[in-house]
């Protein structure tokens, strides 16, 4: 597994060779920002699922919601307010961990990459993947984090507004996973492999 600082872009010569060999291009967004647009749909579906859980997990917000009072959010920069900026930094990077988890091989293999773009990280990787394999790298985030994770928090009484924040920030942020795994799922046959160029997706 290699640091990189960026996602590499499209090699033009192995873009040819693939294509010459048999695999085919998935028909996807050409971009990030296109993807994130295309992936908005998901971002809701995702949050309403999130909190739907957590609705009927944590009582104190079905009493806020069923009430007629209003809330108010007030924001003051202070020592805990950096922890709570770090905690969430550390929760994305998390994220992304646990896609790269799924990848085979992915301590050893030298086509698994990681890097941060900002205030968020990434994982990319080179290796060919079969389908469903690929299905479960893409989903298992909001899985475990978003589903799973409020209810280990509320076994452990440490279900609160800022757990909840960060899976449902989470559960909306894996919108263009959720993107993915539809793309994949509807173009991709059963039993086929994939294999990342750059942004672009090729599957035989």
């Amino acid at each position: 597994m290699k640091f990189i600082k960026k996602i590499p872009s499209t090699d033009k010569e192995l873009k040819n060779k693939l294509l010459s060999n048999g695999w085919n291009k998935l028909k996807e967004p050409s971009n990030l920002g296109i993807a994130t647009l295309l992936s908005v749909p998901f971002m809701f579906i995702n949050g309403i699922i999130s909190m739907v859980i957590i609705f009927y997990l944590y009582p104190p917000l079905k009493e806020l919601l069923n009430s007629n009072q209003g809330f108010s959010i007030t924001f003051k920069i202070n020592l805990f307010t950096l922890l709570y900026i770090i905690v969430f930094f550390v929760f994305m990077i998390i994220h992304e961990f646990l896609h790269a988890c799924f990848i085979p091989n992915m301590l050893k293999s030298d086509k698994v990459y990681w890097g941060i773009n900002g205030f968020f990280g990434f994982v990319y990787t080179t290796e060919i993947i079969k389908r469903n394999r690929f299905l479960i790298i893409s989903i298992m985030p909001f899985f475990l984090l978003s589903i799973i994770f409020p209810f280990i928090l509320n076994v452990l009484g440490c279900l609160n507004g800022f757990t909840i924040f960060l899976c449902l920030i989470n559960a909306m942020g894996s919108c263009v996973d959720c993107l993915n795994i539809c793309i994949v799922a509807t173009q991709v046959p059963s039993g086929s492999y994939i294999v990342n160029n750059g942004l672009e997706t090729y599957f035989k």
